[in-house]
């Protein structure tokens, strides 16, 4: 039997022991996420024999109870099969079939071969991560980088003499609070679609709590003056011992490119030590679609959804 306990801060160590190994340099799979984004998914998790159960509370509804591939050793197969069955017994004691959100496609293809023909998988393309490799995110160097670049070259000889960089003190964090709601405020007047403000203003509540937890939950990022007035910030966690997860970058649109400026400062003070940053999902937005796909990733974490058949 499956007990889950709502998200907490002791939770840290027991979360991060089990996404740093097995969650595949996912950032949907981190206890920042899960913190942070607990008014939108409402994350509970169980421990139990070896696996970390995760039910996303608030997307369940009548039909479908929401979970998260359980995280724990895949090359025990009988494990994972019994951590599997441990999930539908618990969606069906509450009535309803299973629904797992944010698959890779490793786990994707370990459920069908485990269970065939019990569930249905398509792919989420909304959700898919972009990963990028350190190093040549730190050099953009060679050609497929060149865009990329020539806009910064082109950003500092424009602000550098009056651009400057720290990294993110207790002292910023007010300021930037203050900045997040100009930047909001502009954004809603920007687009009333109804989709995009409601991811706004989710995204907006995560960043609330990231800042009022910024150095307890491990977070760590820059923020950014052209002539000592804030421009810009950005922040991000560590995933594993490999992946960095890139979490937020918000910029001030009147000065051109800055948003490429703040990842490259980010990942050249924050990202030491990682072999990849992970650059997150564009949830189907045509304009952040275009500039994670013209900084050429070197991969997409490829998301599924997978239901249980009637």
């Amino acid at each position: 039997m499956l007990v889950f306990k709502p998200i907490a801060s002791d939770m840290q160590n027991l979360i991060r022991g089990y996404t740093f190994k097995y969650g595949e340099g996912s950032c949907q799979h981190s206890f920042v996420s899960s913190f942070c984004l607990a008014p939108k998914y409402g994350d509970m998790f169980c421990e139990h024999e070896g696996f970390l159960y995760t039910l996303r509370s608030k997307l369940c509804d009548e039909k479908f109870s929401v979970y998260l591939f359980p995280h724990g050793d895949k090359n025990d197969l009988q494990a994972v099969k019994n951590a599997v069955q441990n999930i539908l017994d618990d969606a069906h004691a509450n009535n309803s079939r299973v629904k797992f959100v944010t698959l890779t496609k490793n786990s994707v293809e370990l459920i069908f071969k485990l269970f065939p023909e019990k569930f249905t998988a398509i792919n989420d393309r909304d959700r898919a991560e972009y990963i990028c490799d350190f190093n040549a995110q730190v050099h953009i160097q060679g050609s497929k980088l060149a865009v990329k670049r020539n806009k910064i070259n082109g950003f500092l000889r424009k602000y550098g003499d009056n651009f400057s960089v720290s990294l993110i003190k207790n002292e910023h964090i007010e300021e930037i609070r203050a900045f997040q709601k100009r930047w909001l405020s502009e954004k809603f007047l920007q687009n009333n679609d109804p989709y995009h403000i409601a991811q706004l203003k989710n995204e907006d509540n995560g960043i609330q709590i990231a800042l009022d937890n910024f150095f307890d939950i491990g977070l760590s990022g820059v923020v950014a003056f052209i002539n000592g007035e804030m421009c810009g910030y950005a922040y991000g966690a560590p995933l594993s011992d490999d992946f960095f997860d890139a979490i937020v970058g918000k910029g001030d649109r009147n000065f051109l490119n800055i948003h490429r400026v703040l990842n490259w400062e980010f990942v050249k003070n924050c990202c030491q030590g990682y072999k990849y940053i992970n650059y997150e999902e564009d949830l189907g937005f045509k304009g952040l679609r275009t500039r994670k796909t013209e900084d050429k990733p070197d991969f997409l974490i490829e998301k599924y959804i997978v239901t249980e058949n009637e």
